[in-house]
């Protein structure tokens, strides 16, 4: 029996768990939700616990109290710290789910950096991790359509979560099946939450506006 964890935020983690959960041959043996799980969404801590009440929760937050080499997958969703080689190099497939476009846009905010950006592909990528920052071969990805000029940070993001619960649902059954291509190192951006500052009008949900009388 393989045994999967989890670790995340919000619905797209609970999803992932839904999807593990169901795979042959496959436990779901630990959920690690983010410390600070958000208001604006599902609380996974919650849903984990009616869904699968035997799943170990890991109420920290912290990927360093699951044990190396206790699971055969380890499955990042939303997870907001940045995992150690110890887990890396004790897991027999460790991935992430991205909700980016890889290689052009790793790291932190891919959606609020896109839309500043004026682009008009977004996309979503399952890929492995390594050492570095979302900077882990591609087993998967999903490009859809943005118009930067009409869309706000909450538009993009929510059709980004939509894309990748079909993508999670495509690609995980069939993860051990894909080869997994190399990013092209030429034409990655990584973004760093330090550089926040500069998103202007595009660091929160929506843009600024303001109503002038007639």
């Amino acid at each position: 029996m393989r045994r999967a964890a989890v670790l995340g935020k919000g619905a797209l983690a609970a999803h992932a768990c839904e999807v593990i959960a169901g795979l042959p041959n496959t436990v779901l043996d630990t959920v690690v939700p983010n410390a600070d799980e958000p208001e604006w969404d599902v609380r996974l801590t919650d849903v984990v616990a009616e869904r699968w009440p035997e799943t170990r929760i890991v109420g920290s937050g912290d990927w360093r109290e699951l044990e190396p080499g206790r699971c055969d997958l380890v499955f990042s969703v939303l997870y907001d710290r940045i995992i150690g080689r110890s887990l890396i190099d004790a897991t027999k497939m460790i991935v992430n789910c991205h909700p980016g476009r890889l290689p052009q846009y790793r790291g932190a905010r891919p959606v609020n950096w896109a839309l500043l950006n004026g682009e008009s592909i977004h996309g979503v990528t399952i890929h492995a991790i390594d050492k570095g920052i979302d900077s882990g071969p591609v087993f998967a990805q999903a490009l859809f359509s943005i118009w930067p000029e009409i869309d706000e940070v909450r538009d993009v993001w929510e059709r980004s979560m939509r894309h990748a619960r079909l993508l999670i649902s495509d690609t995980l059954p069939r993860l051990e099946r894909i080869a997994p291509c190399p990013q092209a190192e030429e034409r990655a951006v990584t973004h760093y939450m330090r550089e926040n500052h500069l998103l202007g009008e595009r660091a929160d949900w929506t843009r600024a506006t303001s109503v002038d009388g007639p």
